[in-house]
């Protein structure tokens, strides 16, 4: 006779948190994407990367936030996966997703405060 838990997360669970512990797999990738999206958008913009000058705000904007995007990739991907292991009774994705969270909104803070340093110290 065999006995089956009706506590212990199914094997679909735990493939999922494997997928969100994996999902942090993306992070250099998307940072260097966010990084080549967000100085090409700039440069075509007509501001060279190699410059000091700071350039305007609506220009930081139109190549900040689809770099962001893409720099929040691994967060989205470990989130469904968390979400999804959560929902199959297995709730260890959520910690791969907050870390990632976590890594998305200091990269959007770091970036928001080194503009505003610069304007704040005149590099402009």
């Amino acid at each position: 006779m065999t006995t089956t838990r009706s506590d212990s997360p199914s094997s679909t669970a735990s493939g999922d948190v494997r997928k969100a512990w994996l999902s942090m797999v993306l992070v250099p990738f998307a940072f260097i994407g966010a990084f080549l999206v967000g100085e090409g958008i700039v440069s075509l913009l007509g501001y060279p990367a190699d410059e000091v000058t700071v350039p305007p705000f609506w220009a930081v904007l139109v190549a900040s936030v689809p770099a962001m995007v893409l720099f929040a990739v691994p967060a989205l991907v470990s989130a469904f996966f968390a979400r999804r292991a959560a929902a199959a009774g297995d709730t260890r994705g959520r910690v791969p997703a907050w870390v990632l969270l976590a890594v998305t909104l200091g990269f959007v803070l770091l970036n928001a405060g080194q503009y505003l340093l610069a304007l704040i110290f005149g590099l402009e």
